[in-house]
C-alpha cells in the first residue's frame, strides 16, 4: 500500500508530532508498505493566516496515494477518498485554550471570525475520514465534546524503546522538551528554589522563541540558581537524551493540558524513572499516578515538596521507577497494533 503521512510543519520547529510522523513512515516501510511524509506549511500568526493555510490544505491533491494518514490541523483537511485520521490534536487555541493565557488568537472581531472558521471547518471536514483515532483519551474527549465526533484511542509507541536504560538515580532532575511558556519549565525552576537538598535541574530543548529562552534565564537569575540549573537550549540528540534520562533522579514534565501522555513520559517509564508533573498537565495523567509511578503536584509548592522528597530518598525514586516500567504492561502500546489499525 502507498501511504502518505500528512502533517503540518512550522519551519524550524520540531517536536513530538514531527518525530511521530517520521517514526510512522519508517515503521510503515518496515512493515512492507511504501510511505512518504507530506508536510503542509503552517503559520498561526497573524491569526488570519490560519484560514489561508486551511484553504491551502483543502486545495491539496495527492495523486498516486492509496491511503492518507493525517495527524494534525490543518493537515487533516487534505481531501482523499481513503483517509484515516490519527489525531494528535485540533487547533487547541480555538477550543479548550480559548480564554486562557495560551489562546494566541486575539480576542477581537477578526479573532472571533477565525475561531468560528476553524470550528466550522472541523465539523464539516473531519467526518470525511474513513476512521478517526486519537493519541489519547483526552484528545478523544475534546473531539467528542466540541464536535460530537467519536473516535478510538490508538496510543503511539516509542520508535526504539529498548534503547532506554537506567544507570543510576543521580543528584539531578531532568526536564526535556521544547522550551516554551506552555511547557512551563519556569515552574520547575521556581520550585527548585525552595528545595534544601543539593539537587540540580537540567533543562534541555529547543527554545520556541528567543523570548522564551530569555524569560527562563531571567527566572533562573531571579532565584540565584545559576549553579543548580543547567539549560541546554537546543534540540539534543537521542544519545544525549538517553544518557541524561539514564542518570536522573527523576524526570520533570509540566506542560499545560497536554494532549497525550507525551513521549517524555513514555521514555522516562522505559528508563525506570518517576515522572513529576502537575495536576493540570492533561493526558500525562493517563499514565502517571501519584505516589505509584510518579508524583503529581497541584502548584509550585507541591512541586518543591516532590523534588525534596525524591532528592531525600533514593529508595523512593527506585521504587517509583520500577512501578513506572511495570505500568507499561497495562497498555497495548505497540507498532503491530498501530500499523494494523492504520492500514486495514
Amino acid at each position: 500500500m502507498k501511504v502518505a503521512v500528512v502533517n503540518n510543519q512550522v519551519p524550524f520547529i520540531r517536536g513530538g508530532a514531527e518525530l511521530l510522523s517520521e517514526w510512522l513512515r519508517d515503521k510503515l516501510r518496515e512493515y512492507g508498505h511504501e510511505a512518504e511524509i507530506v508536510r503542509i506549511p503552517f503559520k498561526w500568526s497573524p491569526a488570519p493566516k490560519i484560514v489561508d493555510h486551511m484553504l491551502a490544505a483543502r486545495l491539496t491533491r495527492l495523486a498516486g496515494v492509496d491511503r492518507v494518514v493525517a495527524l494534525k490541523f490543518p493537515a487533516y483537511f487534505v481531501p482523499h477518498e481513503d483517509k484515516v485520521l490519527w489525531l494528535l490534536h485540533q487547533f487547541r487555541q480555538a477550543y479548550e485554550l480559548w480564554g486562557t493565557p495560551y489562546q494566541d488568537i486575539p480576542n477581537t472581531p477578526t479573532g472571533h471570525r477565525v475561531r468560528e472558521s476553524i470550528m466550522r471547518a472541523d465539523r464539516a471536514y473531519l467526518p470525511e475520514a474513513k476512521r478517526i483515532y486519537t493519541n489519547s483519551e483526552i484528545v478523544g474527549h475534546r473531539l467528542r465534546t466540541y464536535t460530537g465526533i467519536n473516535s478510538e484511542v490508538l496510543f503511539p509507541p516509542l520508535f526504539d524503546p529498548d534503547a532506554l536504560r537506567c544507570e543510576d538515580y543521580g543528584d539531578y532532575f531532568f526536564c526535556p522538551g521544547r522550551i516554551t511558556a506552555g511547557k512551563r519549565q519556569h515552574l520547575a525552576v521556581a520550585a527548585l528554589a525552595n528545595v534544601t537538598a543539593p539537587a540540580r535541574l537540567i533543562i534541555a530543548g529547543q527554545p520556541e522563541t528567543a523570548e522564551d529562552l530569555e524569560r527562563l534565564t531571567e527566572i533562573i537569575h531571579e532565584h540565584g540558581l545559576e549553579q543548580r540549573v543547567e539549560v541546554i537550549p537546543r534540540w539534543i540528540s537521542e544519545e544525549e537524551k538517553i544518557r541524561l534520562m539514564a542518570g536522573a533522579r527523576g524526570v520533570v514534565y509540566l506542560p499545560f493540558g497536554e494532549d497525550s501522555y507525551g513521549y517524555v513520559t513514555l521514555e522516562a517509564f522505559h528508563a525506570r524513572k518517576a515522572v513529576i508533573t502537575l495536576a493540570d498537565s492533561g493526558g500525562i495523567l493517563e499514565l502517571v499516578r501519584d505516589r505509584r509511578n510518579g508524583l503529581v503536584a497541584n502548584d509550585v509548592e507541591g512541586l518543591s515538596q516532590a523534588f525534596q522528597e525524591l532528592a531525600d530518598s533514593r529508595a523512593l525514586a527506585e521504587s517509583l521507577g520500577e512501578a513506572a516500567l511495570a505500568t507499561l504492561e497495562e497498555f497495548d502500546i505497540s507498532w503491530d497494533r498501530v500499523i494494523r489499525e492504520l492500514t486495514t
